[in-house]
Formats: structure tokens, C-alpha cells, sequence
């Protein structure tokens, strides 16, 4: 192209000239644009090879230097290359912006997607048959919330994209993986979203949920702690007398064995401590007390069957009102863009104003894809929680320290506060606390009706208009029944998988000498 002398060739034929200066009068050219398309660059040159008294010169269209008109006609050919170079390449960039406002992705394919043409034969991406389906998989596990960046790029079935940590994290902020494409701002045309032509490999639902979570960890970003088996409530204990973050750590008694406390930090003088055991076993005892009879969970079932029929109505209203709200969206924005075509406000102030919109429509088009996605789910996402509930005991008995740490992340509010013999009642977060409310309320109406569920069941009313907030811990709640059955700790139903008594008893009898070698 002739664009710059940054070229292979002209680069040999430049070495050759300054070795071989003294016996070169001309350095001739078949025609100027062929030379040079830069005109600056292109003088610059010709100056260098007349100090090594070479002259420049073109075949077809001779410059005579000791005729100072010429000088004209020299610029005019070298600067109609350039111009002529610099109008292709803004066709080129026009016709290639067009194309991205029309939703066909026009450039290099991310990777999950391959080269390929639609219909008529006109450039357009498609999935590649086996990464494409990675690709899906790396955003559904992320958008779960129970794994990290890291934790996922180093599962081994990712292993063939071979993606390093940067470009994982490009990969989950990408949203053309939802099917949409990002146009650029350019002079004065502000940046857009528009809908993509070419086949998403996600919902856009979960592309928001991995926005969300990719926003909340850069806001609180915290240390790695290590993981221990032993001390696996690590990270999730507070201060009884400080209200500090406990530690734990062993130390060997005179008879050579060694015990393990958790304790807080002994730098700021506090001297809180007490044996592992003592933690484990009332934590357990927790997960015991939490577990519901057979009728109540029978009841609770019967009971979220009506709640979940009656709650329709309620839903309709609530995406009518926020698809009005979108649309009010929409045209605030369109007005935007319209007063700064207009020149009205200047770049800045539209940038401010259109961010804040963007973001409100994509806050509000995300909660509508969540009410018609989670209450379509509620059922099997909250008997998966009744499940957990019901089962939380031998999950935690049997889990490894990873899932261990996972699911008391995703059941408690707040860290715990052991104060030597028990903890102080702790705080559920919103999916598990409604789940765990609820039994309650319906063990006390049992009790105090002694009728039997069926019975009950059309009299008892759960709440059925849920937070935000609800809906993303009860997602990370279900999570964990993926979590559980690839580690195999549960069967696909979320139930608890033990192959046998005679393998249970060996589980417990397992964990029972581990404690006696260490204490």
C-alpha cells in the first residue's frame, strides 16, 4: 500500500543504497504513489537519499529539481496517493461502522465464534461447534457466583481455549456474546449498543448477572485467604469481644500432638480463642436444628404450589410496568442524542447524561428478563433450597473445604460469633432466611391446628413479592446443586448421594478419627 517505509523490501533496498552510495547516481521509481502515500514521510526521504547524493526521480512523471516550479508538481504527485488513500480508508471505516450499526459484526471473531456468511451470502459470524459451547458454559458458571475467574480458567475442560486471566476477564465484560454489538464513538456520532445479527451463545440475563458480580468484587476486593481443611471456618468467624475477623492456626502441646484453635488476632490484644471441635460441633448442630419434619416439608411444597399460581396476576403487572418504563427510557435517550446532533449540549455533558440512561435501561431491561426468568424457575429453585435445608448436615459432613466455605457463603448474612458454647443466633441471607422463616411459621400452625397438610395448605399465604436482592441469593443457592452433584455429594434431584449405610458410617467414622489425631 505504500502507507509508510516500514516495508521488508524498502528496508534491504535502503542498506543497499547507504552501502553503495558511491556508485548510485538515482534511485528511479515506476510511479510516485507506488514510492509513497505519505507525503511527509516521503520528503523526508527523498532529503536522506540526496545527502548520499542519490536522486529520486520517477519515471513517468520526471522532477526536474533545478527548476523550483517543479517543487509544485512533486507535492501534487506525492499528496494525491495520500489523499486518495486516506478517502478509501474512511470509505472503508464508514462502510464498516455501517455495518456494525446494523448488527453485522464486521471484524476479527471473538473466540467462540468462527468466520461464516448468512443467507445471501454476506459476512457474518457463527458459533464454533465445540468452543461456543465453552465459551456459554465459562459465563453460566460465573453469573452463578460460586466460582472465580481463576477457579474457572483452570478447570481443565478450558484448558483447549487456552485463555490467560486478561483475557478471560474481556471475555465476560464482551456483549457480543448476548448478541449485541457495541459501535464505538466516533466525531460526532456518540457510542451505541444495537442488537446483533449473528446467533448469541448467552441471554442477555446472565451477561448482566456477570456485570453485576464482576462490579461487586472490583468495589470489595479482599486478600486470598489459604483454604484448610481443618479450619475451614476460617473467614467466616467474628470476634465475641472485638468484633475482629478470627484466624486459626495449631500449636503442639509438650506430648508432641497438636491442637488447633481458632483465635483472634493477639496484635491488638484481644485474647479470644477456643478449640475447633467446639466451633465444628455446635455448627453442626445449627444444620441439625434447621432440618424440617417430613410433613412440614410436604405442607411447604403444597403451599408454594398456590403461592406460585396466585402470584401470576401480580407478575403481569409488574413487566407491564417496567417495559413502560424502558420505553421512557428509550426516548429520554433518543432526545439526548437529538439536542447533541443539535449542538444544544456539548460532548461532555451528553456523555454524563446518556451513561446514567444507558445504565437505567440496562438496570431495567435486566430486571425484566429476572421476572420473567426466576419466578418461571421459583419452584425448582426454592424445593432445591428446602432440599439443601433438609440435607444441610450430611452435605456439610461429607463436602470438601472449597464447597464447605461455598455454602456457608451462601446461607449466612453475616460472619458467625461463637461465645465458647454456642453461637449467637446468626443471620440467613434473604432466599434461605425465607425458606427457613417460612417452615417455621408453618411448624407452629401444625402444631397448633394438628390438621393435616392438605388441609392447611389453601389457609397459609407466603410472600410472594420478592427483592432483587432475593432472587440473586436463592440463583446462588441453586448453584450449589451443580456444585454438589459434580463432586459427587448429590444426585441430579439435589439429594444427598450415599451409596450405602455401611459407606455413611465410614464417612463419619473417618472425620471422628481425623479429630482424635489432632486434638
Amino acid at each position: 500500500s505504500a502507507k509508510n517505509f516500514n516495508r521488508p523490501e524498502w528496508k534491504k533496498l535502503n542498506d543497499f543504497a547507504q552501502k553503495n552510495k558511491k556508485s548510485i547516481d538515482y534511485l528511479l521509481v515506476v510511479d510516485w504513489d507506488r514510492f509513497s502515500r505519505n507525503t511527509f514521510e516521503a520528503l523526508g526521504v527523498i532529503n536522506d537519499f540526496k545527502e548520499m547524493h542519490i536522486e529520486v526521480n520517477c519515471i513517468g512523471k520526471w522532477i526536474n529539481y533545478e527548476d523550483p516550479s517543479q517543487i509544485i508538481m512533486q507535492l501534487l504527485y506525492l499528496g494525491m496517493p495520500e489523499a486518495d488513500n486516506k478517502m478509501r480508508s474512511e470509505k472503508v471505516r464508514i462502510g464498516m461502522r455501517q455495518g456494525l450499526k446494523e448488527g453485522r459484526y464486521n471484524v476479527k471473531p471473538p473466540i467462540g465464534y468462527i468466520p461464516g456468511k448468512d443467507e445471501l451470502g454476506k459476512p457474518l459470524m457463527q458459533p464454533h461447534p465445540i468452543k461456543g459451547a465453552l465459551i456459554k458454559k465459562i459465563f453460566e458458571l460465573f453469573a452463578a457466583g460460586i466460582y472465580s475467574q481463576n477457579e474457572i480458567r483452570n478447570m481443565v475442560e478450558f484448558k483447549e481455549l487456552k485463555i490467560s486471566k486478561s483475557n478471560l476477564s474481556r471475555i465476560l465484560k464482551n456483549i457480543l456474546y448476548a448478541g449485541k454489538v457495541r459501535v464505538k464513538a466516533s466525531k460526532n456520532e456518540p457510542e451505541e449498543i444495537v442488537s446483533g445479527l449473528h446467533e448469541p451463545l448467552i441471554d442477555l440475563s446472565i451477561f448482566y448477572k456477570v456485570q453485576e458480580i464482576i462490579e461487586s468484587k472490583s468495589r470489595y476486593k479482599h486478600k486470598p485467604r489459604k483454604q484448610n481443611e481443618i479450619l475451614y471456618l476460617r473467614g467466616h468467624l467474628k470476634c465475641n469481644q472485638c468484633g475482629g475477623n478470627l484466624t486459626g492456626s495449631g500449636s503442639k502441646s509438650k506430648t508432641g500432638k497438636k491442637h488447633f484453635y481458632y483465635h483472634c488476632n493477639s496484635r491488638n490484644g484481644c485474647k479470644e480463642r477456643f478449640k475447633i471441635k467446639d466451633a465444628h460441633d455446635q455448627l453442626l448442630s445449627i444444620f441439625e436444628s434447621l432440618k424440617p419434619a417430613k410433613e412440614i416439608q410436604e405442607l411447604f411444597t403444597l403451599i408454594l404450589e398456590d403461592n406460585y399460581h396466585n402470584s401470576k396476576t401480580g407478575k403481569i403487572k409488574q413487566i407491564n410496568e417496567v417495559q413502560n418504563e424502558i420505553v421512557q427510557l428509550k426516548f429520554r435517550k433518543e432526545k439526548l442524542v437529538s439536542r447533541f446532533l443539535d449542538d444544544t449540549i456539548d460532548n461532555q455533558t451528553y456523555k454524563n447524561y446518556n451513561s446514567k440512561i444507558e445504565e437505567e435501561i440496562i438496570s431495567k431491561e435486566s430486571l425484566l428478563i429476572s421476572l420473567n426468568d426466576y419466578q418461571d424457575d421459583l419452584r425448582e429453585y426454592i424445593n432445591f433450597g428446602l432440599n439443601l435445608l433438609t440435607n444441610l448436615e450430611s452435605f456439610f459432613n461429607s463436602a470438601d473445604v472449597v464447597i464447605k466455605q461455598k455454602l456457608l457463603s451462601s446461607i449466612f448474612k453475616e460472619k458467625l460469633e461463637f461465645m465458647g458454647t454456642k453461637y449467637r443466633t446468626p443471620k440467613y441471607k434473604e432466599a434461605f432466611q425465607y425458606i427457613f422463616h417460612n417452615i417455621n411459621e408453618l411448624e407452629k400452625l401444625k402444631t397448633k391446628k394438628g390438621d393435616n397438610p392438605e388441609k392447611v395448605s389453601p389457609f397459609v399465604h407466603l410472600r410472594t413479592q420478592f427483592s432483587n436482592s432475593f432472587y440473586t441469593n436463592l440463583e446462588e443457592i441453586y448453584s450449589l446443586k451443580e456444585l454438589l452433584y459434580n463432586g459427587g455429594y448429590c444426585d441430579k434431584s439435589g439429594s444427598p448421594l450415599l451409596q450405602s449405610n455401611v459407606n455413611a458410617n465410614l464417612i463419619l467414622t473417618s472425620r471422628v478419627l481425623n479429630y482424635n489425631s489432632i486434638e
